[in-house]
């Protein structure tokens, strides 16, 4: 199954870096995974699968979500790319006939987080912001981040949230709804005890 959601990747991204960037996360999904007892087979089919519909353009990504009828927000009109998430989750199943609901909802939510997520889908959306990519640009934030993991990985899983608010507040771009409730979520104490299983 990991060979025939690998050649997808490749024929959707070719050899660019959003594809050295999906290998990237893979392997940073998997040591995640191992840390939350997350299933390390599933989740880097997940990871493989996260970007493949990154590359799309504004129309074809909007047809994409309508032929899925997908729920498109006046926040994801006017940015389509936010939906590549669900367009790719919506391939695995079309394209590939995988079905799994973890794996479904971990690709979904990798770029916003939502309140409530499963641990497959945590473990990606945290894979997804602190993976080294070759040929990225690297901070120390990011670098002090890693080194959360994996004693105090709560900590790390909420930098992800802030980092992205940072870097969206530094280029003027609006917050996506869904990514301030997850964060107004989790920063309650027994949420996070709830999500990483220390309660």
């Amino acid at each position: 199954m990991i060979n025939k959601v690998m050649e997808f990747a490749k024929e959707k991204l070719g050899n660019s870096y959003r594809f050295r960037h999906t290998l990237a996360v893979a392997e940073e999904a998997k040591d995640i995974a191992s840390f939350m007892k997350v299933d390390t087979e599933r989740i880097y089919i997940a990871a493989l699968m996260h970007d493949t519909a990154r590359g799309l353009d504004s129309e074809d990504m909007h047809n994409e979500a309508k032929k899925y009828k997908i729920n498109i927000s006046t926040l994801e009109e006017k940015r389509p790319i936010l939906l590549h998430g669900l367009v790719a989750a919506n391939w695995l199943i079309d394209k590939l006939n995988i079905v799994d609901w973890e794996i479904y909802e971990a690709i979904c939510l990798h770029t916003t987080g939502a309140p409530n997520m499963g641990k497959m889908a945590a473990a990606l959306f945290m894979a997804d912001k602190l993976a080294i990519t070759e040929g990225s640009h690297i901070d120390e934030s990011l670098l002090n981040a890693r080194k959360l993991l994996p004693n105090e990985i709560e900590r790390a899983f909420l930098w992800c949230f802030a980092y992205s608010f940072q870097y969206l507040i530094n280029n003027n771009q609006e917050l996506h709804p869904v990514s301030i409730e997850a964060w107004n979520y989790y920063c309650k104490k027994e949420n996070l005890e709830v999500l990483f299983g220390k309660r």
